[in-house]
């Protein structure tokens, strides 16, 4: 799946589209410049919390960054939403900023 290489010209899209650079988006949101070119090309996905801080700082909304010209199955989305969660399964503050954005989509 090509999740984050997907997310990442999404970011980069955006990021030209509102006239910034990756050193002014980095700045921004608290990242160094080499993360947002790791994550503009696919090799790094962003943490929830980042990816709520580059939607706000690009003036989109979080689910036009998941806006894709190509569809992929749920089962996909599901695959790498597990693989994320296992990575902060022990964090109650980030599960918990996930659960109010998920209850934000119903």
């Amino acid at each position: 799946m090509q999740l984050k290489k997907e997310l990442g010209k999404n970011i980069q899209k955006y990021r030209k589209l509102n006239k910034i650079t990756q050193e002014k988006l980095a700045e921004a949101v608290g990242l160094e410049i080499n993360s947002i070119s790791s994550i503009e090309t696919g090799k790094y996905f962003p943490s929830p919390d980042n990816l709520v801080k580059i939607a706000t700082v690009l003036n989109i909304s979080l689910s036009e960054l998941f806006e894709f010209n190509e569809e992929y199955s749920c089962e996909d989305y599901l695959t790498e939403i597990n693989k994320k969660i296992n990575l902060i399964k022990n964090d109650k503050t980030k599960l918990s900023a996930i659960n109010s954005f998920i209850k934000t989509l119903y």
